[in-house]
């Protein structure tokens, strides 16, 4: 018997020692979830194991947390638990309280560098043990580093719209993309370049300087002039044509044409309507007129139209403006020009992102004269929404009279459509060497498979600026309204646009996971709460105790005589 004991542990070691050798050399994981919670893309593993330097992220996610932000705190710890065996424990991670500060003025100086780091705060209330609340500061953000590159990640939804556990669960879903797409963009060696096209009366860089400034951790960005340049756009990855105020001439036109043809992927944010806002400062109102861009031709041929017309929803942000009687002051008034419109649950670009913030946006039609193009609707307004004509008056004694509810009868007016797929030439039954003599290849008919986003909105851009003796400087953040405090989805769409036209990886698509957020029901667990505590703290022992006396039982059958 004792000879027998002492094989049975000899094997038993030999089969422990032999495990640790294979999972050392072999790693895996099993994940039982439904929905694959825990197990990485392997888009995310190629980047990781492409990783061959240490890369360093500090999470400002510590310290004595609502239990839902522990959660996440917990769930971002584990991911980069996963995110460091793929990549050959290269990464280092650290967790930072920044409210652990020796006084109040070094954590006000700490507050303030994350946010010049681009790590948004947000203000929760927070329960105490008394029962009252209060509010807590949280900065749910990471700063990665490798070897001389930095970048920032906001961890946290920008989506006010839902509650704040819907919020968390959104945030978890997209959780591998925004640290991955991170990850991605520093350990690539080759950059990609894209530029914001000028030369049309377009926003300069003080105007777009929040869009550039976040597109610069993907890319390197350029503010180009075509200025009839055969070859202006080839070294781009991608153009943005934001805003312009003046016609494009047909040099320009064949200039852009010629880089989709050969895959170029370009972003229009065009407005349909122009409308001169400083009149309506000034002497409270202004006219809306048709931009005259000479562009219909061109966007006709690829597939959609931004009509002349200028949108009303009651869906709105309100503006702010000064009531004539009393003392000074600011009031909100309702503004129909400014519609929040709902991004799509279904595509990629949109998935889980908060309202997008137009300003006198239009409208676009999807033409159907081309089966070789797919269009994918992106913002649409609400079923609330109308159209006026242009040219038309537009006037602050507008908001003292609300329109009836029957005459916002156009509802879900598109503003923006992604189109995908093989474009014809706009040029394609025009001789292109009336335009450039020196063109030596043959003129494209139809493109290579590419991307363009349209957009019937040039503001979605713009961030606001303050004129200065030396010029226009940004003074507040890409769909913030300074007034409320707010932070629209403005910025997130058009870098999660751009990235989806670029993507090359695929790593946009995990912006399409989901979890299955499972709530506990209040209700049932306040009236069954003393029968599942009883469950959980007398069953155990129960079954502890029906297992000892099991053995006992067994033991003296066995060995009782």
């Amino acid at each position: 018997m004792k000879k027998k004991n002492i094989r049975q542990c000899i094997i038993l070691l030999c089969g422990i020692v032999l495990a640790g050798l294979v999972s050392s050399k072999y790693f895996f994981r099993i994940d039982l979830t439904a929905e694959k919670r825990y197990t990485l893309s392997q888009e995310t593993r190629q980047v990781l194991r492409r990783l061959d330097a240490p890369l360093y992220v500090n999470i400002y996610l510590d310290g004595d947390l609502p239990v839902q932000f522990r959660k996440f705190r917990n769930s971002i710890r584990e991911m980069l638990d996963d995110f460091k065996a793929y990549s050959g424990s290269r990464i280092v991670c650290r967790f930072i309280d920044p409210a652990d500060a020796v006084n109040r003025q070094e954590r006000e100086e700490f507050y303030a560098a994350l946010g010049e780091l681009g790590i948004q705060k947000i203000t929760i209330n927070k329960p105490n043990k008394d029962g009252s609340m209060s509010q807590q500061i949280i900065f749910p953000g990471a700063m990665f580093s490798y070897k001389d590159r930095g970048g920032v990640v906001n961890l946290l939804s920008n989506n006010r719209m839902i509650p704040w556990e819907e919020q968390l669960n959104v945030s978890l879903e997209a959780l591998e993309y925004e640290l991955i797409k991170t990850v991605n963009m520093l350990s690539n060696d080759s950059i990609g370049r894209v530029a914001f096209i000028q030369g049309h009366g377009e926003p300069g860089k003080a105007e777009t300087y929040y869009l550039g400034k976040e597109l610069s951790n993907f890319y390197e960005v350029e503010y180009k002039s075509i200025s009839g340049q055969l070859n202006a756009l080839d070294m781009y990855r991608a153009v943005i044509i934001a805003k312009p105020r003046t016609a494009f001439d047909e040099r320009d036109k064949f200039v852009i044409d010629r880089y989709i043809m050969r895959g170029g992927k370009v972003m229009w944010l065009i407005d349909g309507a122009n409308v001169h806002t400083d009149s309506l400062t000034t002497a409270n109102m202004t006219f809306a007129l048709a931009s005259e861009l000479n562009l219909e031709d061109q966007l006709f041929i690829y597939g959609v139209r931004i009509n002349p017309v200028v949108v009303q929803d009651m869906m709105y942000h309100p503006i702010h403006v000064t009531l004539a009687e009393g003392p000074a002051r600011m009031s909100q008034a309702p503004w129909l020009y400014y519609p929040l419109v709902a991004p799509s649950p279904k595509h990629v670009i949109t998935r889980n992102l908060g309202h997008v913030w137009h300003r006198y946006a239009s409208d676009i039609d999807t033409l159907r004269h081309d089966s070789g193009i797919r269009k994918s609707i992106l913002l649409q307004t609400s079923e609330l929404s109308r159209t006026r004509s242009l040219p038309c008056l537009i006037s602050l004694n507008e908001i003292q009279r609300m329109p009836e509810m029957q005459q916002f009868n156009k509802p879900h007016r598109i503003t923006a459509v992604l189109l995908e797929g093989h474009f014809p030439s706009v040029f394609r039954s025009r001789n292109a060497r009336n335009l450039f003599p020196e063109l030596q290849e043959k003129q494209a008919e139809k493109s290579v498979d590419t991307k363009m986003l349209v957009v019937a909105d040039g503001d979605i851009a713009c961030n606001d600026v303050r004129y200065t003796p030396n010029g226009a400087v940004p003074s507040f953040p890409l769909g913030f309204d300074r007034y409320t405090g707010q932070t629209f989805a403005n910025k997130d769409f058009l870098v999660n646009a751009l990235n989806y036209l670029t993507d090359d990886a695929g790593l946009m698509n995990l912006r399409n996971r989901e979890f299955k957020l499972r709530l506990l029901n209040k209700q049932k667990v306040a009236s069954e709460q003393l029968k599942w505590q009883v469950i959980n703290l007398i069953l155990p022992m129960l079954l502890l105790l029906a297992g000892g006396l099991a053995y006992n039982r067994w033991r003296h059958h066995c060995y009782g005589k």
